[in-house]
């Protein structure tokens, strides 16, 4: 009995979703195919036009014809060629960018290094050394200092 019941009830569920479906295509088809919106074109305080579905007081009315079944081609579409050219320049200006960026970087990098360099060589030269290697640090010092005149600000 209980079995039965549940089986009644299910094919009562699938009759409403079919009988609602059938009322909806229905109401669909009775309906006017070329339902027209009201556009208005009202003027923004900037001395710019902006379009709304809703009347403005110094709006006018657009009429359009939303029936037009013919596809036209934009004058901004470009060819596959066209695109595929210009993604690969795009594609290479931002190499270039991504390569002088990474450039910049090693060379603030390589600047930092040698001015630690030459600080490391001021704090030995202040600490006292033997002749010799007095020789080499300020030999060393003149180098860095070159370098950091020459390439770092």
């Amino acid at each position: 009995m209980r079995y039965r019941w549940r089986r009644d009830c299910l094919k009562a569920r699938v009759r409403a979703a079919i009988v609602g479906g059938l009322i909806t295509l229905f109401c669909n088809l009775a309906a006017p195919a070329t339902a027209v919106a009201g556009v208005f074109r009202c003027p923004d305080g900037a001395g710019g036009v902006l379009f709304q579905q809703v009347p403005c007081a110094q709006g006018e009315e657009i009429k359009l014809d939303v029936r037009t079944t013919k596809w036209v081609k934009s004058p901004l579409t470009r060819s596959r060629h066209q695109r595929s050219a210009s993604s690969k320049t795009a594609s290479r200006q931002h190499d270039a960018l991504a390569r002088a960026a990474q450039d910049a970087r090693k060379q603030k990098l390589a600047c930092w290094k040698a001015q630690q360099r030459v600080e490391r060589i001021e704090a030995e030269l202040r600490h006292g050394y033997k002749p010799a290697r007095g020789e080499r640090l300020h030999r060393q010092l003149r180098e860095q200092s070159d370098y950091l005149r020459e390439f770092c600000r």
